[in-house]
């Protein structure tokens, strides 16, 4: 989110055009604070998935489209948010949407993506303990791997890819006043003993070894730059 909101608010406008997935993928959380970033200079910004009324309220034109299925409609954008929405496409469409993402960017045009990481400790563990991994509104979830392949499929050059730690810091059960309060590990251990539940204690006991092993973290998170038209040609598989 902070790469979202800093390359927005150096780079980009308030003459955007806005392409709306039209099935409501994952979480808009990102996409909504970087609205608030643009300031005065280009013609495009493409963002997924917005909050259609706060885009409206920040003059920006919201066009509803089936990523899954539609071409966007633009060719020369400068820049797609893609948060929080690969692992709800089916994995036979993944690539098609990057693909289709590139091609609404112009060359140099800058992809921001996040993703879960399905190699992270919790699903990890989950998996020792004979329990479905991936979370159940999920179609499919990535490793770092995976992801910076299909990136570059789609003509990106990665820019930087890492590990968050946002979500193993925040996906906790919490008050909404000390949940606003939380921005690091004294936070979330106020908050552990504050309302003992499980999942706050795992959180707690956890958050040291993923601080130290990035690998093991929550969320995926990839920067890339259009550097090629895409050679991967979108195709239904089953017809």
């Amino acid at each position: 989110m902070a790469h979202t909101s800093m390359l927005i608010k150096n780079k980009y406008s308030d003459k955007v055009k806005v392409i709306r997935l039209l099935k409501n993928y994952g979480y808009c959380l990102g996409n909504n604070l970087a609205l608030k970033y643009v300031s005065k200079d280009t013609e495009y910004i493409l963002f997924q998935n917005p909050d259609a009324i706060l885009a409206k309220n920040c003059g920006v034109d919201v066009i509803k489209c089936d990523i899954e299925r539609d071409e966007l409609g633009v060719a020369d954008a400068d820049c797609a948010v893609f948060t929080e929405v690969l692992e709800h496409l089916h994995y036979y469409r993944a690539l098609v949407a990057l693909v289709r993402i590139s091609r609404a960017l112009r060359v140099k045009g800058h992809l921001i993506l996040t993703t879960p990481n399905i190699a992270s400790l919790f699903r990890r563990l989950r998996l020792l303990l004979g329990k479905q991994p991936i979370y159940k509104y999920h179609v499919r979830e990535y490793t770092v791997d995976e992801v910076l392949e299909m990136v570059r499929e789609a003509g990106f050059d990665v820019v930087k890819a890492y590990y968050s730690i946002v979500n193993d810091l925040t996906h906790i059960d919490a008050e909404h006043n000390d949940y606003l309060k939380i921005s690091g590990y004294r936070d979330l251990i106020k908050v552990a003993v504050k309302r003992s539940t499980k999942l706050n204690i795992l959180r707690a006991l956890v958050y040291p070894i993923v601080k130290l092993v990035p690998s093991l973290r929550q969320l995926i998170v990839v920067i890339g730059v259009k550097v090629r038209e895409p050679s991967v040609k979108p195709f239904e598989r089953w017809g």
